[in-house]
């Protein structure tokens, strides 16, 4: 049962189309994608997409582990080089 509700687990939702066509796309922790709805206008795709990340906040779906954050590369050192 965990092992389901883990790969169930979501992260965020956005939206993707061009044109007069969107979709609403919901993006689960492994990677998948699940299109939502679709179809619809700019502006209807962006008022779903809000209404659906609100209840995400709120904790209407189930919550997801922390992604773990990447560590910075280290910067090399940069060489000054003079110019006479």
């Amino acid at each position: 049962m965990k092992a389901a509700r883990e790969r169930d687990a979501m992260i965020a939702y956005f939206i993707r189309g061009a044109g007069e066509s969107w979709a609403v796309i919901k993006l689960f922790l492994d990677d998948r994608e699940e299109v939502v709805e679709h179809g619809m206008t700019l502006f209807e795709a962006e008022i779903i997409c809000v209404m659906l990340l609100n209840n995400l906040r709120r904790g209407g779906a189930v919550s997801a582990p922390e992604l773990p954050l990447e560590e910075p590369r280290p910067k090399r050192p940069r060489q000054l080089s003079l110019k006479f």
